[in-house]
């Protein structure tokens, strides 16, 4: 399975404010851990050094934090990028790609009219970017990738600079798995219908007032949430993202010939 989580149970999930004014939603309800299995490799798998330190094995976190990233990202994810460009967002020449573009924004920030700078550094990268899972609210992040080309999606991942108290922060420090396509886009399904199910019996739960005690939530709100939060991955799937190719290829050359 590639995406694992395990949710907290419900009476002890942690709530939200001071006490006195606790408070609970659909997003705090999904508290738990979660992991992305690429092959041998455990994603948001703490090392075991940090794990010594004091951090869990696993990311401890709302899963639907990376459920709505996964869902954001997925138009892009399964939109292939041209081979002639997979360069630029993987492996060492992807570092390298990061450090000339770097480069380029201190020579030509000052340089170039405000319009023409944006336009020319979002065109060249912004592609990237949408392929990238955020992690930013863990501390340390973890440093992914998930592209796409014809046949294969693509997993990537560099955490060789991710340090906790010094040590290597994650188990997967360096490298990549590939799945095909439609085993992919099954992946997502399992997530998607594994965490909805999970979440349709937590509303029910929490109907039936099994949070604990002092805990407000909003009922009728909940159930809102869950109706909307259920049609998240027919809308993801549903997009299709038309990323002018030639115009990244020109920014790209722009930028590397400046």
């Amino acid at each position: 399975m590639l995406i694992n989580f395990s949710l907290v149970p419900v009476e002890k999930i942690r709530p939200w404010g001071t006490p006195g004014a606790y408070r609970l939603h659909w997003f705090g309800l999904t508290d738990g851990e979660y992991w992305i299995q690429a092959g041998e490799a455990a994603l948001f798998e703490h090392s075991d050094d940090a794990q010594t330190a004091g951090a869990g094995r696993y990311c401890d976190y709302q899963v639907v934090r990376l459920y709505e990233d996964l869902m954001e990202m997925l138009p892009y994810i399964l939109e292939p990028i041209p081979k002639s460009l997979t360069q630029y967002i993987c492996g060492e020449t992807a570092n390298a790609w990061q450090k000339t573009c770097n480069t380029w924004c201190d020579k030509s920030y000052d340089v170039l009219e405000s319009s023409r700078f944006d336009e020319t550094y979002n065109a060249a990268v912004a592609w990237t970017g949408k392929r990238w899972l955020d992690s930013a609210y863990l501390s340390p992040s973890a440093n992914i990738a998930i592209w796409s080309d014809e046949e294969y999606v693509h997993i990537e991942w560099d955490n060789r600079d991710r340090r906790f108290n010094g040590k290597p922060a994650w188990s997967a420090i360096l490298g990549s798995y590939k799945m095909p396509r439609n085993e992919f886009i099954k992946e997502m399904k399992s997530f998607h219908l594994r965490l909805m199910e999970q979440m349709a019996t937590r509303v029910i739960q929490a109907e039936k007032g099994a949070l604990a005690p002092g805990i407000e939530i909003d009922l009728p709100c909940l159930v809102k949430e869950q109706e909307r939060r259920i049609r998240t991955l027919d809308t993801s799937l549903n997009l299709c993202p038309k990323t002018d190719w030639k115009e990244v290829e020109k920014a790209i050359r722009e930028i590397r010939e400046a």
